[in-house]
């Protein structure tokens, strides 16, 4: 299939109602609930028809969130391809928390996203969802539907079952260190992670 070539000017239009509808919903739910808000008023806040809504959002909740189908670039590859001194489960988690990333969207509010989430139960279980969909976008573009598995890198596992089993450890990895801190990871994540995994190593060492 070929792709589809994007004008700057475009994208950049694209960018700009894409956060306008975000920042219209994120408001509307902070202000009423989400239960409260309709697709309809969120479209009208925006400037734009329900019908557009759809072109950029599957649901209300996504679009109060903020949060886009998850995506491998080219960036994210390179910088998994020379991460040649970290151990493999560093190294996944470091892409499994890249590709999580990219499901954030522009002008998102972090901040303002966990007090949605902590208020409304929802959103909390949606935002769980798109970091298990990132997992698994992992584990389909880089070992499962390619002919060569992790970039035909040789220190990580080609077998399925122990590659998919290392790619689970490293989302529990990335899940325990933004858990316990969020601001910390967001900030110094290669620390939180590495945190992360020594927790891990030592309940394994006394518990496998």
């Amino acid at each position: 299939m070929q792709s589809v070539v994007v004008s700057p000017l475009v994208a950049e239009r694209q960018r700009q109602t894409w956060t306008a509808i975000h920042h219209a919903a994120a408001s509307a739910a902070l202000e009423s609930g989400p239960d409260a808000v309709t697709v309809a008023q969120i479209a009208a806040e925006a400037g734009i028809s329900p019908r557009t809504f759809f072109n950029y959002f599957e649901t209300k909740e996504d679009a109060i969130i903020g949060v886009r189908p998850p995506s491998v670039s080219d960036e994210t590859l390179r910088a998994f391809r020379d991460n040649t001194g970290m151990t493999p489960v560093l190294r996944v988690s470091h892409l499994v928390a890249d590709v999580a990333a990219s499901t954030i969207g522009p002008g998102v509010d972090l901040v303002q996203r966990r007090r949605l989430a902590v208020a409304y139960p929802r959103l909390r279980t949606r935002l769980t969802q798109v970091f298990t969909d990132s997992r698994k976008h992992v584990a389909s573009r880089l070992v499962e539907d390619v002919e060569t598995p992790w970039l035909g890198i040789e220190s990580l596992p080609t077998d399925l079952h122990q590659a998919r089993a290392l790619i689970l450890l490293a989302g529990a990895v990335v899940t325990l260190a933004w858990t316990t801190d969020p601001d910390h990871f967001n900030t110094h994540r290669a620390a939180a992670l590495e945190t992360a995994i020594d927790t891990f190593r030592k309940v394994t060492s006394t518990t496998l």
